[in-house]
């Protein structure tokens, strides 16, 4: 054997180093091993990022067959599972009504290959909701239609708004169709007892101006109605200046609907004016007193609201001979309007107005 020993050699066993290629295959493996752990660290983050962002969203996303079939769900709006849906048809889980509008959607997108979108509602949970469906084809590598791919939108709260809004502008025309009769009624009789032009004006101007600060009230209050406090400090106290601290009120908190407090408000303008001309609030010594008191309906439930005016003035004009509008619209009109009954009385002293309002016109 004889041979010599090469410098450097070593004689193998357990303290040998391995070859240099073993040593770098190994790190490869571990460094692979490693990167593909943190690929599907990445892979769960980036999904669970997207399924929140989906169920922020409202969307239900998922995947049918072209049997309609289900293969796959996110965010399922009936909190379904694709294992609970294995093997069911969209049908299967519709009710008929919502399944005459779904289906023919998805069955023309399977047939003309053309995206679709349709709005249909379903109960869920007791609960009425509404959906904004759309519907793309999807195609293999070879651009074969082998399914749908869907994507429901909850838009419940904008069909809720739209509904809102709807019916807001119908209550806006009813309204509105309202108003203008009352403007009409009030410039023909306005213009029918008047005796000039310059009275037509001042008499009709100052009944819009009524009109008008009883809207602004109902306005501020979105109208929902308007209080009798509110509604005695625009039409009375704002109008009668200095003679307002001649003006005493009281009575517990009431609200009138929309339609009773424009007719109140006109009511309290005519008392007014006319106190100014002829009544309490002509010269500096009469008064005027308003209060309002409910009178007891049956089972103990609130009867009539009883609005009186009452002045007091020792040199109060007698009973005029003729019936203006101004008496028309106190003794006839108003408490027509408010499907309630008025006294208008001319007494030794001043005139008494008693309105009684039915406590259906109280907001």
């Amino acid at each position: 054997m004889g041979g010599r020993l090469q410098p450097g050699w070593r004689p193998p066993g357990p303290c040998a180093k391995p070859p240099t290629a073993v040593i770098v295959i190994e790190k490869k493996t571990r460094t692979a091993s490693e990167n593909k752990s943190e690929l599907v660290r990445e892979l769960e983050a980036s999904r669970r990022r997207f399924t929140s962002a989906i169920e922020l969203a409202g969307v239900t996303l998922y995947g049918l067959d072209r049997d309609l079939k289900y293969t796959w769900i996110i965010n399922s709006h009936h909190h379904s599972t694709v294992e609970a849906l294995q093997d069911r048809a969209a049908h299967d889980v519709l009710d008929p009504a919502s399944a005459a509008i779904v289906l023919p959607a998805k069955r023309a997108a399977l047939d003309t290959g053309e995206g679709q979108r349709v709005e249909f509602s379903r109960r869920i949970a007791g609960e009425h909701r509404w959906f904004d469906l759309r519907i793309e084809v999807e195609r293999s590598p070879e651009g074969e239609i082998v399914g749908l791919i869907c994507a429901a939108l909850d838009v419940t709260d904008r069909k809720r708004w739209e509904e809102h809004q709807r019916v807001l502008l119908l209550e806006l025309a009813h309204r509105s169709k309202n108003l203008l009769a009352v403007v009409q009624s009030l410039a023909n009789q306005s213009g029918q007892y008047s005796g000039s032009v310059d009275e037509f004006k001042r008499r009709f101007f100052g009944r819009l101006q009524s009109l008008s600060r009883a809207h602004e009230i109902l306005s501020d209050q979105n109208w929902r109605g308007a209080g009798m406090r509110e509604l005695i400090r625009s039409q009375v106290l704002m109008y009668v200046g200095e003679g307002a601290d001649r003006v005493r009120y009281e009575g517990p908190p009431v609200y009138l609907r929309p339609n009773a407090a424009q007719h109140v408000g006109l009511a309290l303008h005519e008392l007014t004016t006319n106190a100014m001309k002829h009544g309490a609030l002509k010269g500096k010594v009469g008064e005027i007193s308003i209060g309002w008191t409910f009178s007891e309906g049956a089972d103990a439930e609130p009867g009539l609201l009883h609005l009186l005016w009452t002045e007091d003035h020792p040199n109060a004009t007698a009973t005029p001979q003729a019936r203006n509008f101004g008496r028309i619209l106190l003794e006839t009109v108003v408490p027509a309007a408010v499907d309630g009954s008025a006294e208008l009385a001319f007494r030794e002293g001043g005139i008494t107005y008693e309105l009684a309002i039915p406590s259906g016109e109280l907001a």
